[in-house]
């Protein structure tokens, strides 16, 4: 598949996977706050992220690039961040949000304590006939990115996930008109419908004059949905619909980065342990040439793992533990000294993966 046309978009994102350097901040597929979006791009086009992965939706992609102009305006940028749109092909943990009963629940305030996007609070709120004040459970679902830690710790169970209903094709168009250079594809559990799809695929980026070509593709692959043999399975149908120069995701526990390492389900990956090494692992035997990079559960000491481990890998996602560490500064960067930490804290991410000699 012919994506040279597309080069002068994504060749500094490519550089640093051929280096084996590649860092991509994932903003969350489901992740819709706009402000908080523009916010992360802002601080990591500063630190040096290479691409930022991005729910597909227009507003999204805009709030995106407006965080990056945002930089710009304060530093010239060599190379801006590539911008990444995830499109759900089937059911995906990537793509749900909460849905709240406000019937059940009792304002004991758990989901607040332990959301790391503060989607919940309690407001006050007045009964005029009554002549009485009384609380209520406010649920901004823009700021949900689908973690779902949530829901264990509703002890009156008025929480559930609400699952994404995919519609790829359209969903790509749009992404494609609006100039968006790489894409990444999840399949969830169903392994063909990427096949499917694939000829769909091929026409809408073919067939778009917004579109310069087939854009910087990445597939999904995910421990926690798919044995090891369909890991092999998944990878190859990749390689054999994409050819060469593919990203494979290697998906160890989704958007669990973020959760403290206390919590009832603590699985913050970020070891030996973390299953998107042991995807890596099983893809890195099918010899095939595509670029390995791990998600899921990442932190800045993922990329030495790997190595220490002996697994070759080409780049590191980092999403929720990011967000958890920037959370603090987003709010106030207007403030000098509150950007300097934020940035700070943004580009030990991304010089975790061995460095950024490009800015």
């Amino acid at each position: 598949m012919n994506r040279t046309l597309c080069i002068e978009k994504t060749n500094h994102a490519i550089n640093a996977l051929e280096q084996k350097r590649f860092f991509k901040l994932v903003c969350g597929a489901s992740l819709t706050d706009v402000q908080m979006i523009e916010n992360l791009c802002f601080v990591f086009t500063l630190a040096g992220a290479h691409v930022i992965d991005l729910a597909p939706k227009t507003d999204v992609i805009f709030a995106a690039r407006r965080g990056i102009q945002k930089a710009n305006s304060q530093k010239p940028i060599a190379n801006s961040p590539v911008l990444m749109a995830s499109i759900q092909l089937d059911k995906d943990p990537h793509f749900r949000k909460a849905a709240v009963d406000c019937k059940l629940c009792d304002l004991c305030s758990a989901c607040i304590k332990i959301c790391p996007t503060g989607a919940f609070k309690i407001a006050a709120f007045s009964e005029p006939r009554q002549g009485r004040e009384d609380k209520k459970i406010i649920y901004s679902a823009e700021r949900c990115f689908g973690c779902g830690i949530c829901l264990s710790y509703c002890h009156v169970s008025a929480l559930e996930m609400t699952d994404t209903k995919p519609a790829p094709v359209e969903t790509l168009k749009e992404m494609i008109l609006l100039g968006v250079k790489a894409i990444e594809f999840h399949f969830g559990k169903n392994i063909q419908k990427l096949e499917e799809i694939w000829d769909d695929v091929v026409r809408v980026c073919h067939g778009t004059e917004a579109c310069c070509g087939m854009p910087l593709l990445s597939f999904s692959i995910g421990s926690d949905l798919l044995s090891d043999e369909q890991i092999k399975n998944a990878a190859n149908l990749c390689y054999k619909l994409a050819g060469k120069g593919i990203i494979l995701q290697c998906d160890g526990t989704p958007m669990s980065g973020g959760i403290d390492k206390k919590s009832k389900n603590s699985q913050n990956g970020n070891n030996k342990d973390n299953p998107g090494l042991q995807v890596a692992k099983i893809i890195e035997e099918e010899k095939l040439p595509v670029y390995l990079q791990i998600s899921g559960g990442t932190n800045e000491s993922s990329f030495a793992m790997a190595n220490e481990a002996g697994i070759n890998i080409h780049g590191v996602a980092i999403g929720s533990y990011a967000r958890k560490l920037l959370m603090p500064y987003l709010n106030d960067l207007e403030d000098k000294e509150t950007l300097h930490h934020a940035v700070n804290i943004a580009r030990s991410l991304v010089n975790s993966t061995g460095g950024n000699n490009e800015r």
